[in-house]
């Protein structure tokens, strides 16, 4: 996961589904190539998924998610 450039998106941040895809959408139209990326924090390992589903869809191994209490954090290769 090397880049570690929080960006927008604070690192205590929640994001609902659509601002996730949001995100995700901007940061890959700004960035050609696959690189790690911090997509921020979700209120579920669902929401998280439904963001990693989302166009450019992350494939098998390409979504870290963690479980921090109600917090589930997520880190996507696209």
């Amino acid at each position: 996961m090397n880049d570690q450039d929080y960006g927008s998106v604070g690192s205590d941040q929640v994001l609902s589904v659509e601002e996730g895809t949001q995100l995700k959408s901007r940061l890959s139209a700004q960035r050609a190539g696959e690189t790690w990326r911090w997509m921020g924090n979700y209120g579920s390992p669902q929401e998280a998924a439904q963001v990693a589903n989302n166009p450019p869809a992350c494939l098998a191994g390409a979504v870290v998610f963690g479980v921090n209490g109600n917090l589930t954090p997520a880190w996507m290769f696209f």
